[in-house]
């Protein structure tokens, strides 16, 4: 049996060939900017995995034309990489919605905090019903809370972009 420190030190040095070069200057998928730029929770618990799955169905699926997304993982990226200023321009020019799973909305506070914007919406999508006192035993994200979420985020985007619909 491999020790863990063995595991975590091929990992750590690993070739990891991510860059934000490309895609903060020229923007993710396709090298234009999209004008709609989705900013969700990193999906530590349900409603914040809810958040972030719906957030890649919409850009992915629903509107894939107009909107992208982008997370904690391409900003701490940006940050590593020395970019954050480019990142700050390319998300300064988008209308960014973010989209958090709980009242805390870290990705909300990471871009208002750390990149000094102001998002255009902010969605927290939560946990329907009176589930909240049962979020610590959730154990997956319920396909449910994540077309909950789509739904608003799509009424979202329809709502602050018309040519979407």
């Amino acid at each position: 049996m491999r020790a863990l420190s063995e595991t975590v030190i091929r990992y750590r040095v690993a070739d990891i060939p991510m860059t934000t070069d490309k895609l903060v200057i020229e923007g993710v998928r396709g090298g234009r900017r999209k004008p709609i730029c989705l900013f969700p929770c990193s999906g530590f618990n349900i409603p914040g995995e809810a958040a972030r799955r719906a957030s890649a169905i919409i850009s992915e699926e629903i509107f894939p034309d107009i909107s992208e997304t982008l997370g904690i993982v391409e900003l701490t990226r940006a940050f590593i990489d020395g970019n954050t200023p480019s990142f700050r321009k390319k998300l300064g020019k988008q209308k960014v919605i973010t989209v958090d799973g709980c009242s805390y909305q870290c990705a909300r506070e990471f871009i208002t905090r750390f990149l000094r914007i102001e998002p255009e919406r902010e969605i927290v999508i939560g946990l329907g019903g009176n589930r909240e006192e049962e979020a610590s035993k959730l154990t997956r994200t319920r396909k449910e809370d994540i077309d909950r979420a789509v739904l608003l985020i799509k009424e979202c985007i329809e709502e602050i972009y018309p040519k979407s619909g």
